[in-house]
């Protein structure tokens, strides 16, 4: 029997959006509709004045979105947040998933401190997208003087697995460059790191921006030494 929640799901496919999503949403087992993330995200705040907790089958892929949107908007003390949290991104195997739940998780910037030990356990999993999670949660929330060091320590030593972890760490070492650009310019010519992490940094880096014309002849100088 249907529930309602696919029901709803069903009633705001857009065929369109199908088609493109499934171009970019790939090796996922969750099957997809084609329903907008913004659609999704009013639909979360609907099922929040509601007894949601238990209502998710998680089989489609705009389902655990959902899911993660209703955790993401949920009031409640951050512990319980926390182990709802540790429970979801065990759902996680695709970087869409991983990359809009992380966004709408705005309570980890009132918990930081006490956060970062739980992310830093989830670096050292062999999960490719529990790894992800960690960082993509690093790169929204932690790039600031206060974690610059530990987050250099990161890039160089952190063990990925898998293309998505990698290329998360990717993304971590371009904001590092956007945001603390001496600094970690500094740091990427004292150090060794990742080929792959510092190729696809500088690439990424180079698409922003946030770089002026001559902090990005500065990379392209970098990426070529």
């Amino acid at each position: 029997m249907i529930s309602e929640i696919h029901r709803k799901l069903l009633s705001m496919k857009n065929e369109k959006y199908l088609e493109f999503n499934a171009k970019i949403i790939k090796n996922t087992r969750y099957e997809l509709i084609g329903v907008r993330l913004p659609e999704l995200r009013n639909y979360s705040k609907q099922l929040l004045k509601q007894d949601w907790q238990n209502s998710f089958k998680d089989y489609y892929y705009e389902e655990v979105l959902l899911h993660g949107f209703c955790i993401a908007g949920y009031r409640c003390d951050w512990d319980t947040k926390k182990k709802m949290i540790d429970e979801y991104i065990k759902l996680i195997d695709n970087w869409g998933i991983c990359d809009s739940f992380v966004a709408s998780l705005k309570d980890i910037k009132k918990n930081r401190s006490d956060y970062y030990p739980v992310i830093k356990k989830y670096l050292k999993t062999k999960s490719e997208f529990i790894q992800r999670y960690a960082l993509v949660v690093l790169l929204d929330y932690y790039v600031d003087k206060e974690y610059l060091n530990d987050l250099f320590h990161i890039i160089k030593t952190q063990k990925y697995i898998g293309y998505y972890s990698k290329m998360a760490g990717a993304w971590l070492l371009s904001y590092l460059f956007m945001f603390y650009f001496d600094e970690t310019l500094k740091y990427v010519k004292e150090n060794k790191i990742d080929d792959f992490i510092y190729k696809k940094g500088i690439q990424k880096s180079l698409d922003s921006y946030r770089l002026d014309k001559k902090q990005k002849s500065i990379l392209k100088a970098l990426n070529h030494a």
